[in-house]
């Protein structure tokens, strides 16, 4: 009689414990929740990028102040006559734009470039010209931020008038830490 009582038993155990398993299983699960993101102009974004005064015949808008835009080429001539950097030659532009962390983590800066000779074309914190940020990324504080420079070297590589150097450049600043 025990035995039989202990058969049943660990038999209503189990199926309990099957039971109990079985009852929070899912498969698929979809959720709806609000989000707000909004987009910001270069100069109210969490990563602020604003040209400078030094060099407004260089760093350019869109026309509402929203999007940074170097210009050094033939479709930004200067009043006399200037309209491209030097073939054969190193040029340094100092203090071209500001780079600003506005958001509330610090952050790694890293700069990756696209274009025929982007490797011609270097971004460098102040003008120290030591690490270029596309080989050494910068940090930035919450708040804090860096003076950015540039560095055309076209010496011995065969590029000549009309030729592209750089079409595009991608900012990523990603946070060192958790909030």
């Amino acid at each position: 009689m025990q035995r039989r009582k202990f058969i049943a038993g660990l038999g209503s155990l189990a199926a309990a414990g099957a039971a109990g398993i079985g009852t929070g299983a899912f498969t698929q699960v979809t959720a709806t929740r609000n989000v707000d993101v909004e987009v910001a102009g270069d100069n109210s974004a969490y990563l602020q990028l604003k040209g400078l005064a030094s060099s407004s015949s260089y760093v350019t808008d869109d026309g509402s102040g929203s999007t940074l835009s170097i210009d050094l080429d033939s479709g930004n001539s200067t009043a006399n006559g200037g309209d491209g950097v030097n073939p054969d030659a190193v040029t340094k532009i100092n203090q071209v734009f500001k780079i600003k962390n506005q958001g509330t983590q610090e952050v790694e800066l890293s700069i990756s470039k696209a274009g025929d000779n982007d490797g011609l074309v270097k971004f460098y914190p102040s003008t120290s010209y030591a690490d270029s940020i596309s080989s050494n990324p910068l940090t930035l504080a919450a708040g804090g931020s860096e003076t950015i420079s540039i560095k055309i070297d076209t010496e011995g590589e065969g590029v000549s008038d009309g030729d592209e150097l750089l079409d595009s450049v991608t900012f990523t600043a990603a946070a060192t830490s958790s909030p």
